[in-house]
């Protein structure tokens, strides 16, 4: 049973830093009060500190019960942050647009994987390599239809 799922932050809750996409506030509250834990590991590509900035500037902080900003995602981060919210590999899910990145270290780690499949890298596809994504999902949006 699913009971936290880890989001991605550019492409996934938001356009790009500070941007957030028009639903994702509203799915962050609707999934918190459905009970489930909720984390963040976000790839800081242009610095920690600014992508704390900018998670600060759009104001969901506060929904999040583990947020890990890195320079570099690793199942070791994702681990942490699965620790952190008091789960499993096997309870949580991650929701990333990249299959290159979140999707792969999903699956390496037995998480159920929702790979985003609009965007700038939609034309990532899924490989061998990568492994298929248990679901492929349009938005975070369509998250408050599955949970």
């Amino acid at each position: 049973m699913i009971q936290g799922i880890i989001f991605d932050w550019a492409g996934t809750l938001s356009q790009g830093s500070r941007n957030l996409f028009p639903h994702s506030e509203r799915v962050l509250i609707e999934l918190r009060k459905r009970g489930y834990k909720l984390g963040l590991v976000s790839l800081a590509g242009h610095g920690n500190e600014k992508r704390w900035e900018d998670l600060r500037e759009t104001g969901v902080i506060k929904y999040f019960d583990s947020i890990k900003v890195e320079s570099t995602k690793t199942a070791e981060i994702y681990l942490e942050c699965i620790k952190e919210l008091g789960l499993t590999t096997e309870t949580t899910v991650i929701v990333d647009d990249r299959v290159l990145r979140g999707i792969s270290i999903g699956k390496k780690l037995s998480c159920q994987t929702y790979w985003i499949q609009t965007g700038p890298y939609s034309h990532e596809l899924p490989t061998k390599e990568t492994g298929e994504p248990t679901k492929r999902i349009n938005s975070v949006e369509d998250l408050l239809i599955i949970f």
